[in-house]
Formats: structure tokens, C-alpha cells, sequence
């Protein structure tokens, strides 16, 4: 931290006995049918993640059952299911997601408590379509799987990642020891660049690799030449400049990559890797960013690209085949925005998902030979009971003629005209709201409130410009964007322009703040859960003593504390907490290591001097978001009893 930053307020964090501020779920009775949709809409789905075998013959899935979590084997044709392994929810072990090597082993990726990251086995013996036989085991910590490499017997691509850096391994499962694999001697990327991402092919072979130079502040792209074996940049540019490569082609010729360089949205283009000059644009929406290249599991061919538009996720594929399954796909499913999420190897079956603003998610088995489509489970079947909403566009332009994009979803009931629930993303920068099902929105809805989500400048999707209108706007255009969209809403009726609130986490909980202090005569309330109240005690993070790329970055989007002092005072909740004449909600984890939580002690000490009402918990062992389910049914207990007294609601 800089000398020269003088703080006005003294660290509080000691005059507060935590255990007067933890909250717990015994301390309360909250209204019961609240307490019960929380506990519905938090509780975990009942399947998390579905992985196809090389073969198609299984489904690997991730399924909760409230205290566990299981990996389970599902037979493609009879759906009988197997368990491979659980995952207790107090065990040390949490896996964190898996992946077929070949038709009988899976690799799972598991967080160990007091350890870090870690890799497991599943070895599966299946004879007659049976599962007879299964061992689990242990085989490294710190790696994690970097290519699965299917159609490669026993062996697979790990990463090592130190300090913004990875190093690469191929680990062969028919060797004794894993451990000794992992010598430097053995390292994929021995001789080459410090990188921090890598793309490997099929065969186990480097084929490119990107990061950041610290020592030239630039971002780099390097390919190795075949015949010397020398490392060369490809590529170099600004931080600030989108070149993500997606795959090489097989002559080592020819780069796709992910790039904004050359126009204001990412498009997808091939490069030519000896001119070192792009070739062609294969693929740009004229409105929205690429926000992703789809590589084929062999990572060989790009099938296509992604992109949200009108706030759903599309796919755009290349060949013919894949732009007729597409076709067909759409015909079959009646539920709305259905896409591939994995293939077998052949490309014969397909696991499909269908979302939508009301379904969190349900998957399809597709046979493409026969265009059969069958369901085989549903992320969260038990919300069906609830009266979730849709969700629809609004358009509007800000104080300086900024075109904003907001999504507005209204409750069932249209007896009376809702209450509003402003609800910014966190970020600021390079974050994207999107209309597919959220869960925090459609618990509110469920409530009887109408939810309001900008895509304020600064958010992702919109092209580079737009992003970097974001940076240093906190408490400023930003929030002119958000009001924007409540204009918006409140000309056209959809919303009671008498009972409107702020809600958000991180960012979002900041704009609550600072707009409870600019903008008393639109909100009746304000809550923020892990929001920044103080810009200038962002500089004070650790972390950014020992980067300079970091402090830089900081300084881009918040500002400079060196010259600007006085103006991220002026904009920071804590400050100007005087000027605060509507109810706040404060609530923190007290784990949070992204905004510390001396942010929360800050507020809440300013808002005692200064006779704030406010409501305020610190909630045990959460951190910059929610883990707990008890926590966060706690949270929105009291936050939707915060909202009804201060929009004047009665409790439902």
C-alpha cells in the first residue's frame, strides 16, 4: 500500500466482538412459507454435470441428494444407474468435476480440505452392459487434467499451475508411480515460454501456448517451430486487446482465434502463423462478442461458436451435418433454447440441454441416427410447483446516449402492478447478465417482485468500447445506465414506481450503497451483500504489493489513489454515508477474501455516527458469495422481511 494514502477512518475491525455479529439460523423464527421457498430454490440441483463415454454407451452425472453428492453410471439404453463414489458434504474431499479418459476410466477433480486440488480414478470393469467391478483411488494432488486425450489408452495432459504460470505432463495410468511423472525432465513445456494457458492436441503434443508478460506488460502468443524447436511470438498486444487462440490446425500452419483486435467485437479468424497475419474472419455477429469457439473432443475442428444475444445463449455450427442436427434438434425439443453440451467420439449421441428463463436445466439423450430424443433428467423438477416468470428486453439509452440492454422479469400475477428489485451484477468489468434461469431472480419473483438486471456499460458482450466506457464509473455512468433501464421500465407502467429497491453482491452491493446516497428520491431501500464501500481500501489488498499488474488493473477500473484521492472518496459509500436518508441491508461472509470485511465494519461503523437505520448480519464461514444453504435461506429470510417493511408489503 501507498504511504501517501491518508484513511479517515481507523481499522474497526477489533472494536466489534465477532460473536455478537455471526449470525446463526437458531436465532431466529422466521416466516415460515419464506423460510420453505428459500429452502426450495437454494437448495443443490439434483444434477450437476453429464459426460458422455467415448463410446456413448454411458452417461457419467453428478447427482445431490441433499447430504451427498454422487458420481453415478447411467446405462445409455436401459438408464439403469450405478454409484461410483460419494461425496459427503462433511467429508475432505469435495470433487469439483470429471472426465472420461476412455471407455472405462474417469478422472475426477477433487478440492481437499487443508491440501488444495487433487486428482482421483474411477477404473469401471463393465461386462454384458453391467458395471462388476470398480476401484477408486488416489493419484496426485496440485494438477489438475488439462486433455483427456479419449482415443489414447491409459494416458492423459495435467497441469501444474505456479504462481500465474502452468506446466504440463503427459501421466501415463500403466506406470506404477504417478508421482515421478511429474520430474521436470518430463515437463510438456520444458523448454519453453512461461505461459499461463496452453492448447494441446489429441497426440499429447504442445501446440500453442498465451499469458501475460509481466516484464514487457504485454500479452503473448508463442507457437513453437517444428524444425528447430525454438519458441517464437505470434502475437503481442495490450491487456486490453481480446487474442485468445482456439486450436491450431494440423500443419501447424494456420491459428483460429478469438479476437476483437482489428474491430470493436470478438470475432473468430484464422491467423497465419508464418506472416504472422490474419488470414480471414470466419465468423462475427454484427451486435454481440464471440464469447466462445466449440473444439471437437478430439481437438482437432472447430464445430462452431457461441454467443448471447437477446440476453440467450446460441450456437452457430460450420459443417453441414452439424447445421442440420442443429435444425433438427430445434424440431424435436419443445422446450425453448435446447444445445449440445457433449458428444461420444463418433458423434452418434448426443447429451442435450434445454434451459430457458423458467427451467434451471433439463438433458436429453439424442440419437442422431434415429432423431430419437429422450429425457432422462431435470436439474431442478421441483420447482415446477413455484410461479416463476419470463423475462423480456428492455431497451434503453442512458444520460449520454448509451444504448443499455436490460432484462425485467415480472411476476405471474398481474393483479396489481409489482414492486421493483433492482438487481446490478457484480464485475464491474467483463461481467454479463443473461436471461436464462437465476436462481437469486426467480426466488424474488416468486415473492411477488418484479427483478430489473442491467447490462450496465463496462458488463460483456457488447464490444470492446462499451467495456472500456465501464472503467473508472463506479458511482457514475454506471449508474446512470441503471437508471436508464428503471426509467424505462416505470414509463411503460410494468413496474409501482412507488416501491422500488437496490439490491446486489460485490459490485452490485456497492451500487446499492452509492445509490442510496445519490438517489434517495428513486429507492425506498438498499441492500448489499459483499459490496465495496470504500474505493480507496481496495489499494490495501495484499496481493497487489506484489504485483504490479494487478495494481495497475485496479487502477484502470476503480482509479488512480495517487491523483485521484479526493473523487474515489466522493464516490465511496463509506464517505458520503451522511447523505443516506433511505434503510440499508448490510450482510457479509466473514471468510471473504475477495472484498475484505472491513468494507462491511466501515459502513456499519459510519452508519451508527451519522444515525443510518439499517439492518446488518455477518454471516459464519461464508465468503464472497454463498456456500451454506443455511446461510443464504437466512439471508434472503430476513432481506425479504427488510424489503416488505420498507416498500410497505404485507408478508405473504
Amino acid at each position: 500500500m501507498k504511504k501517501f494514502i491518508i484513511f479517515l477512518l481507523v481499522n474497526l475491525t477489533s472494536f466489534y466482538a465477532y460473536s455478537d455479529e455471526l449470525t446463526n439460523v437458531s436465532e431466529d423464527s422466521p416466516p415460515q412459507r419464506v423460510k420453505e421457498i428459500a429452502n426450495s430454490f437454494f437448495k443443490a440441483y439434483q444434477v450437476d454435470d453429464v459426460k458422455i463415454s467415448p463410446n456413448g454407451e454411458y452417461i457419467a452425472l453428478m447427482q445431490n441428494t441433499g447430504n451427498l453428492s454422487q458420481l453415478v453410471l447411467v446405462n445409455t439404453r436401459s438408464f439403469k444407474k450405478s454409484l461410483i463414489i460419494e461425496d459427503k458434504f462433511n467429508d475432505p474431499i469435495d470433487i469439483t468435476d470429471f472426465y472420461w479418459i476412455d471407455n472405462s476410466s474417469i478422472i475426477l477433480e477433487a478440492y481437499i480440505r487443508g491440501k488444495g486440488s487433487a486428482l482421483l480414478l474411477s477404473k469401471l470393469t463393465i461386462e454384458q452392459s453391467e458395471l462388476i467391478k470398480l476401484e477408486n483411488k488416489y493419484l496426485l494432488e496440485g494438477v489438475f487434467l488439462a486433455n483427456s486425450m479419449p482415443s489414447v489408452k491409459n494416458k492423459f495432459i495435467v497441469g501444474k499451475w505456479k504462481e500465474g504460470k502452468t506446466s504440463l505432463y503427459v501421466l501415463d495410468l500403466s506406470q506404477k508411480y504417478f508421482q515421478g511423472q511429474l520430474r521436470s525432465k518430463f515437463k510438456l513445456n520444458r523448454r519453453a515460454p512461461d505461459a499461463t494457458h496452453w492448447i494441446t492436441n489429441t497426440r499429447g503434443s504442445i501446440t500453442a501456448g498465451y499469458g501475460f508478460d509481466e516484464n514487457e506488460s504485454k500479452n503473448k502468443v508463442w507457437i513453437k517451430n517444428l524444425k528447430t524447436g525454438k519458441w517464437n511470438v505470434i502475437w503481442e498486444g495490450e491487456e486490453n486487446t481480446t487474442f485468445k487462440p482456439v486450436l491450431v490446425t494440423k500443419d501447424s500452419k494456420t491459428l483460429y482465434v478469438l479476437s476483437n483486435e482489428q474491430d470493436d467485437l470478438i470475432s473468430l479468424y484464422t491467423y497465419d502463423l508464418v506472416e504472422k497475419k490474419y488470414i480471414e474472419k470466419i465468423f462475427e455477429n454484427t451486435s454481440v462478442d464471440v464469447n466462445s469457439a466449440l473444439v471437437s473432443t478430439e481437438k482437432d475442428e472447430v464445430l462452431g461458436i457461441s454467443f448471447v444475444e437477446d440476453g440467450f445463449l446460441k450456437r452457430t455450427y460450420f459443417s453441414e451435418i452439424d447445421k442440420i442436427l442443429d435444425v433438427e434438434l430445434k424440431e424435436a425439443v419443445d422446450e425453448s433454447k435446447p444445445y449440445i453440451v457433449d458428444f461420444n467420439l463418433d458423434k452418434t449421441i448426443a447429451i442435450v440441454e434445454t434451459s430457458s428463463t423458467t427451467d434451471p436445466g433439463t438433458y436429453h439423450l439424442f440419437n442422431i441416427d434415429t432423431m430419437e430424443l429422450i429425457k432422462f433428467s431435470s436439474k431442478a423438477p421441483w420447482l415446477k410447483e413455484f410461479d416463476v416468470g419470463t423475462s423480456q428486453v428492455i431497451k434503453s439509452k442512458s444520460i449520454d446516449g448509451q444504448n443499455i440492454e436490460s432484462y425485467l422479469t415480472l411476476p405471474v400475477s398481474k393483479a396489481t402492478v409489482p414492486p421493483l428489485i433492482v438487481l446490478p451484477h457484480g464485475g464491474p468489468i467483463s461481467v454479463q447478465d443473461t436471461r436464462h434461469f437465476n436462481t437469486h431472480v426467480q426466488f424474488l419473483v416468486s415473492l411477488g417482485y418484479a427483478v430489473l438486471q442491467p447490462n450496465y456499460r463496462g458488463s460483456f458482450g457488447y464490444g470492446k468500447k462499451f467495456q472500456s466506457e465501464g472503467m473508472q464509473q463506479w458511482g457514475r455512468l454506471i449508474e446512470d445506465d441503471i437508471q436508464s433501464g428503471i426509467n424505462e421500465v416505470v414509463k411503460n407502467g410494468l413496474i409501482d414506481p412507488n416501491k422500488i429497491c437496490i439490491y446486489g453482491i460485490s459490485y452490485g452491493g456497492y451500487s446499492a450503497l452509492i445509490s442510496a446516497v445519490n438517489r434517495p428520491e428513486v429507492f425506498k431501500c438498499a441492500a448489499s451483500y459483499a459490496g465495496v464501500t470504500d474505493l480507496p481500501l481496495l489499494f490495501n489488498d495484499m496481493k497487489l504489493a506484489k504485483s504490479d499488474r494487478l495494481n495497475n488493473l485496479l487502477k484502470k477500473i476503480v482509479g488512480d489513489p495517487e491523483t485521484e484521492l479526493n473523487t474515489l472518496m466522493e464516490y465511496s459509500p463509506v464517505y458520503q454515508a451522511k447523505d443516506i436518508t433511505i434503510p440499508i441491508f448490510l450482510a457479509q461472509g466473514d471468510k471473504d477474501i475477495i472484498v475484505d470485511i472491513e468494507h462491511f465494519y466501515r459502513m456499519k461503523k459510519i452508519m451508527d455516527i451519522y444515525g443510518v437505520e439499517y439492518d446488518s448480519m455477518v454471516l459464519k464461514d461464508e465468503g464472497h458469495g454463498f456456500k451454506y444453504l443455511n446461510s443464504i435461506v437466512l439471508f434472503y429470510v430476513k432481506l425479504d422481511a427488510f424489503f416488505r417493511r420498507s416498500l410497505g408489503l404485507e408478508s405473504i
